[in-house]
């Protein structure tokens, strides 16, 4: 506020702007400003001061999602390096906790980072990050094409049906390992990955590379041999599972 005049002891007028309002507040009370007055003045005035930084806060609290997809599309059964697999990234400002739905990538994930994917089919991979003031949500799709010869995938069909009989024969009688660990998605034990992923392939139901890394093809194949040997079908190796594949190669 600002003196506009001085009246000497019959009053004095003041003149208080806010971001809304003019207010003029008449005061005849000889040469001192009521002291009730002075407290409302300061305040509103702090109140006016205060708002945009309570707006600003409000604001901030709102969570952001960045959600990428570095490929838009794969071949069916490819069978890259793990390098080469699709990468899915995000980040995520203002949340208090994300959750992702897809295929093999699933639960709550960390508020930024990236995960490898490879599925068989065309699938769509969603996030939500939840914040103090709502929620947001975001999605990307990774196709997944057929091959460019039907005939041709057929004829190799056959050969790597042939391959696998061939392999499986082999191997049974020379690879060996004991698992002591259960094993899931993202597990951290890389010998008895590589050793999983080396069984499968001896199993006829994994064609990927040997990488020690427990992520969607692995999980896939997982599934696949436990439907084959009458195993609820998971993806989880666990004590069940690991009895059957020490049964086929533990010695």
């Amino acid at each position: 506020f600002r003196f506009d005049s001085w009246r000497g002891h019959q009053g004095i007028d003041f003149l208080f702007s806010t971001w809304y309002n003019i207010f003029v507040i008449k005061l005849i009370s000889g040469n001192q400003i009521d002291m009730s007055i002075k407290t409302s003045i300061s305040v509103m005035a702090f109140a006016s001061l205060l708002l945009p930084a309570i707006t600003n806060a409000q604001s901030a609290v709102v969570p952001t999602l960045i959600l990428t997809l570095d490929k838009a599309s794969i071949a069916v059964n490819a069978t890259p390096s793990y390098n080469d697999l699709p990468t899915i990234s995000w980040s995520s400002t203002n949340a208090v906790a994300c959750d992702a739905f897809g295929s093999g990538w699933g639960g709550a994930v960390a508020f930024s980072g990236n995960q490898k994917v490879n599925p068989s089919v065309t699938t769509t991979y969603s996030m939500v990050c939840t914040g103090i003031e709502g929620s947001v949500t975001k999605s990307v799709t990774l196709t997944v094409t057929p091959s460019n010869s039907q005939t041709a995938s057929v004829i190799g069909g056959f050969d790597q049906l042939a391959n696998n009989s061939t392999v499986q024969t082999q191997n049974q009688s020379g690879f060996t390992y004991v698992w002591n660990h259960n094993l899931q998605f993202g597990s951290s034990y890389t010998a008895d990955v590589s050793a999983l992923q080396t069984a499968l392939t001896h199993a006829g139901v994994y064609s990927g590379a040997i990488t020690g890394g427990f992520y969607n093809q692995t999980f896939a194949a997982v599934k696949r041999f436990q439907a084959g040997h009458g195993i609820e079908s998971t993806g989880f190796v666990g004590p069940i599972t690991r009895a059957e594949l020490i049964a086929l190669y533990g010695n």
